[in-house]
């Protein structure tokens, strides 16, 4: 009876002796290794740049490397559906522009998953207006005279943009939802400001970042922001809302994790991405950008989803948009 009860012992000092590395593991705080930021879109772009800015910050407040990988495809369909699949640890994360996650749903047939239900939302990182500009000899100088003149003259303004998936092409519904506003949306596989200013295109809903070069080459003029509020790197370009209320489109960029990730795990990078938005360095150079910090709670980048999603739902419903397949 003695001889087994030491061996019993002896086994169960053996188990715990294994345990202890695997409890210890469990127990790390978070981040114990790398993380990866998964953008769903290509280098250069206004995710890629701005990503890039908050993972290298990240990686100082985390005290781990932040890991880039753009995921380029299918208008961030291919970037998204990477984080939907990824174990929910924490350890992978997405960083995504707003259309891959509320205007997605309504514009691409068949998309693979439900971001409502497959992402966890952590922090809005910040947020910029897109520009709409028009070619200098269209004979409008303000965004007032644009749309009356787009209603004396239905479909004559042909307006870039870079698919039928794209926020500015679901800006240009919007418009015309809201005010009857009719333009000839062109579709471009890629950056179309050379038939801009050369006046194949007369219109846009361009990103922020792109409207110094364009106005300064003195053939294209900016008419009106969409953000909700004048940007600071633009005071004298006038809201959209300022003439058609409740226009905001901001282009918003926010990080997400994949649904399940740990409410600890989830409250750690909320905090940890504030901490980079509050950060002066990053809001001077996203200011450069005429874009904004923000540094949203969780609670409230879920709320601007589930808002903005709806608001395209009925958008595209009323404009009768068919899902690009």
């Amino acid at each position: 009876m003695k001889r087994a009860s030491r061996r019993h012992v002896a086994v169960l000092l053996a188990v715990a002796a294994i345990s202890l590395p695997l409890v210890a593991f469990s127990q790390a705080k978070y981040p114990s290794r790398p993380v990866t930021l998964v953008l769903p879109a290509g280098a250069g772009t206004g995710v890629d740049i701005i990503g890039r800015l908050g993972a290298q910050k990240l990686s100082e407040v985390l005290g781990q490397p932040v890991v880039v990988e753009n995921v380029v495809g299918a208008s961030g369909v291919i970037g998204v559906q990477k984080v939907t699949r990824a174990k929910p640890d924490g350890y992978t994360l997405l960083f995504a522009f707003n259309q891959a996650i509320t205007m997605n749903p309504h514009v691409v047939a068949n998309l693979p998953y439900d971001p409502q239900k497959e992402l966890a939302p952590i922090s809005r990182f910040a947020a910029s207006p897109f520009v709409w500009m028009v070619n200098a000899q269209v004979p409008v100088t303000t965004f007032p005279d644009l749309v009356a003149y787009a209603k004396s003259h239905p479909g004559k303004l042909a307006m870039g943009v870079t698919g039928f998936a794209s926020a500015a092409y679901l800006g240009s519904q919007l418009l015309a939802y809201q005010t009857g506003a009719e333009v000839l949306p062109v579709n471009y596989a890629g950056n179309f400001s050379a038939d801009l200013m050369s006046n194949v295109v007369q219109l846009s809903m361009s990103p922020a970042a792109q409207v110094p070069a364009l106005v300064a080459s003195g053939k294209v003029r900016a008419l009106a922001q969409t953000g909700s509020r004048r940007a600071e790197g633009m005071p004298d370009v006038p809201t959209v809302k300022e003439t058609v209320p409740g226009f905001v489109i901001d282009a918003w960029y926010a990080v997400w994790a994949p649904a399940g990730t740990p409410k600890e795990v989830v409250a750690a990078l909320t905090t940890a991405w504030q901490s980079v938005a509050s950060m002066p360095e990053v809001k001077e150079r996203l200011a450069a950008m005429s874009a904004v910090a923000v540094g949203s709670t969780a609670e409230e980048l879920n709320e601007l989803s589930r808002t903005e999603t709806k608001m395209w739902g009925d958008v595209v419903k009323a404009r009768k948009i068919a899902p690009a397949q």
